[in-house]
């Protein structure tokens, strides 16, 4: 379950509606992931007092920016910022975690966790000062097409109970990309720590491989071929070349509506820089530039509910049909739902509740979903409490607690053919997965 390890859920923006356009294809945006390097002034080894002011307006040269260690010159970082979508701030040490997303982009349901594992108080990387972990966000390239992005700063230095914190650390986020972006899009950006010719560390196979990711680094310095143990790859002389690794890196995939593809990678050795030419933090800027085309057959909306519950998806056994039947378990909540897709069924959350379905006629299909939440116990999150189906005939599944309504609608020449979100014993939240008709 995810909601051990979640901080904080922040929606960072109104909900609107989506409406079926016509996209050109492959079009492309930038992103850029720095550690910038703002520990207070006695702990940086950075002069971020000086520096965070003149990194602020160079980040707008790009659509998405990705940064680790933002914590006490936070107003001075997004001084100079004109991106529109900014993830609000967690915090200075020790309470905050560094990270934070800039965007050109809408963001959505963005959400905070930490490290189940850390290592080293004073020494060691000091990980423990502060709750370092992910930063999740969901990022509307186009009306209906989400990428899910993560910003991740993982457990420091090299020593045997870091090495071991950090492989925690990245079976962690391999766990999250799993549960919370079945089906979608995904980018990875920021500082992992972690290097492919160091033994302890277990990134390629623990996150790499399992969530079928691309290193940018890797695909396009490297030609697709990973460094094997042995000593760091450190060409100091020159920067961009296949020998010389960063700890930060830029992982991603394609989904099933948005297929991305990298078509560049630099690490910035002369743009981040003051007037006589040093580096304005003790990392160097790494960035990438993404091509994107749309598969226009299915869309997305943006989740509604609570912070709790495991993900899942439908989008695995929808495969290209629409649903024949529709079910649900409600009492007060709603506690599972099911939609059956040419006698296979899928389904998320409990065995509770009473049972109703719709068994769908020819030519029959859901035009519009109706949701509520409502918070289950006094110390509990939200879940949802309240839930409508509709048909294009007119006909209505329905149960659960009706409250304030928030009510997702198929784009004309879509249907609601499936549903994601997170569930467990109760149905937490729920979006909606449109498809052509």
């Amino acid at each position: 379950m995810l909601t051990a390890a979640i901080l904080a859920v922040t929606f960072i923006l109104p909900i609107t509606k989506i409406t079926a356009q016509t996209y050109e294809s492959d079009k492309t945006f930038k992103v850029l992931s720095l550690n910038v390097a703002g520990l207070p002034a006695m702990l940086s080894s950075s002069n971020p007092s000086a520096n965070t002011r003149l990194m602020s307006p160079l980040l707008n040269n790009y659509d998405l920016v990705s940064v680790q260690e933002d914590f006490a010159y936070h107003n001075d970082l997004t001084s100079k910022i004109t991106l529109p979508y900014l993830t609000p701030t967690s915090g200075n040490v020790p309470t905050g975690d560094g990270m934070n997303f800039m965007s050109r982009f809408p963001l959505y349901e963005t959400t905070r966790y930490k490290w189940k594992d850390s290592y080293g108080v004073i020494t060691h990387g000091a990980d423990q000062m502060t709750p370092k972990g992910i930063l999740y966000s969901s990022m509307e390239i186009e009306p209906g097409y989400f990428v899910d992005i993560y910003d991740i700063h993982a457990d420091a230095d090299t020593d045997e109970g870091s090495l071991k914190a950090r492989r925690s650390n990245m079976e962690q986020l391999a766990s999250l990309i799993n549960e919370r972006s079945t089906g979608k899009a995904v980018i990875v950006i920021g500082d992992t720590n972690s290097r492919y010719t160091r033994a302890g560390d277990n990134f390629e196979d623990a996150v790499v491989k399992k969530c079928g990711l691309t290193d940018a680094w890797i695909q396009l310095i490297r030609n697709g071929t990973v460094p094997q143990d042995g000593d760091a790859l450190m060409d100091t002389a020159h920067r961009n070349g296949p020998n010389n690794e960063v700890v930060d890196k830029i992982f991603y995939r394609s989904g099933k509506n948005v297929n991305l593809t990298a078509t560049s990678y630099a690490l910035l050795e002369k743009e981040f820089t003051d007037a006589s030419g040093n580096q304005l933090s003790d990392h160097y800027p790494i960035t990438t530039t993404f091509k994107y085309s749309l598969n226009k057959e299915i869309q997305m909306s943006e989740t509604f509910g609570g912070a709790g519950g495991t993900g899942f998806s439908f989008s695995e056994k929808m495969n290209n049909s629409m649903p024949t039947k529709i079910a649900i378990r409600s009492g007060s909540r709603l506690d599972s739902i099911a939609f059956t897709y040419n006698n296979t069924v899928a389904q998320a959350g409990g065995t509770g509740g009473t049972y109703k379905e719709l068994v769908l006629g020819k030519n029959e299909y859901i035009t519009s979903m109706e949701l509520s939440k409502a918070q289950k116990s006094t110390f509990g999150t939200n879940r949802i409490s309240y839930i409508k189906l509709t048909t294009n005939l007119g006909h209505v599944l329905e149960g659960g607690t009706k409250d304030e309504v928030k009510t997702f609608t198929a784009p004309k020449g879509y249907a609601i053919a499936g549903v994601y979100g997170f569930a467990d014993d109760e149905v937490d939240r729920l979006g909606a997965i449109y498809k052509t008709l």
